[in-house]
């Protein structure tokens, strides 16, 4: 059985797969045209299904962001099947209206990548595509029912900078992503939220928080929701431990929900212009060839 929804995240997937708290089955890299993409599983429950895939490789075998075969990974997705790209990432806060342990529902990004390859079609016109906006509305509508029903700690919107990594940020280069409007600092979601868009899938970007990010200080900003609450350093790691441990059964609700809603979403006609006007047909996998 097949699945229309995944569910992208880092090395935790891997833990929990090990010590037995995800149960499906491992289906291995998949070949693409751009290269053999992560390791995927396919996770089958009382729910729908979904695929899982981890970006990075765990412990030792962890590779730089920019090292990461997004293409082949998208691309691999898509050619099974989905539609709706329920993406995972760790940041750091560069704002107190944000703390250790919350789950930011990204509305917005700010691309500072520079290695890596960010189109399907580096030859053609396809890639001249409009960035609004950034991550599908229709999902972030249902993350936010999912999250609030689990009675989860999120925020409903949230602007991203993306920097290239594996290295941390400067206190200097926080304050100017604070600067011009970013909120939590991360690695992940460049490009694979572009890359999405190419190939017409929805894709929202997830955020959970897991520290401060630099600014120089070494005390973290204040922590709301007590009179005490900024001085118990246990309340943000508890949250945070809670919330890695529910990515699959988030992930699970949110595929029970995608498959209840309309699947008639814009992000499914975003190259409808240039498919009719280069006459490329319904077949993605042939405009590759057509227009390369």
């Amino acid at each position: 059985m097949g699945a229309t929804t995944a569910c992208i995240a880092g090395e935790e997937v891997y833990r929990q797969w090990q010590a037995g708290s995800i149960r499906g089955t491992s289906l291995g890299s998949r070949q693409t045209p751009f290269g053999p993409s992560g390791d995927l599983f396919l996770v089958e429950g009382e729910g729908q299904p979904f695929y899982l895939l981890p970006r990075y490789g765990v412990g030792m075998g962890k590779t730089a962001p920019s090292r990461i075969n997004y293409r082949a990974n998208i691309y691999a997705l898509k050619d099974m099947g989905t539609r709706c790209i329920l993406a995972w990432g760790s940041g750091g806060a560069i704002t107190h209206s944000f703390a250790v342990g919350d789950i930011v529902i990204l509305n917005d990004l700010i691309d500072q990548t520079r290695l890596r390859i960010g189109t399907f079609f580096e030859n053609s016109p396809l890639g001249f595509l409009r960035q609004f906006p950034v991550f599908c509305p229709s999902m972030r509508r249902v993350v936010a029912e999912v999250l609030h029903d689990m009675k989860l700690v999120y925020h409903g919107t949230g602007t991203a900078a993306v920097t290239e990594g594996p290295r941390l940020e400067t206190p200097a280069e926080v304050r100017w992503l604070t600067s011009i409007g970013a909120e939590v600092v991360t690695h992940t979601f460049v490009p694979e939220v572009f890359l999405a868009r190419e190939l017409q899938m929805c894709y929202i970007g997830v955020c959970y928080v897991v520290n401060y990010a630099e600014t120089g200080s070494r005390q973290p900003p204040f922590i709301g929701g007590g009179l005490f609450a900024a001085l118990d350093p246990n309340a943000g790691n508890n949250r945070l431990a809670g919330v890695l441990g529910s990515i699959t059964q988030i992930a699970s609700n949110v595929a029970d929900a995608l498959e209840k809603t309309d699947a008639n979403c814009e992000c499914a006609r975003t190259l409808a212009h240039y498919t009719k006007e280069y006459n490329l047909g319904d077949d993605w996998r042939t405009w590759f060839d057509k227009v390369q």
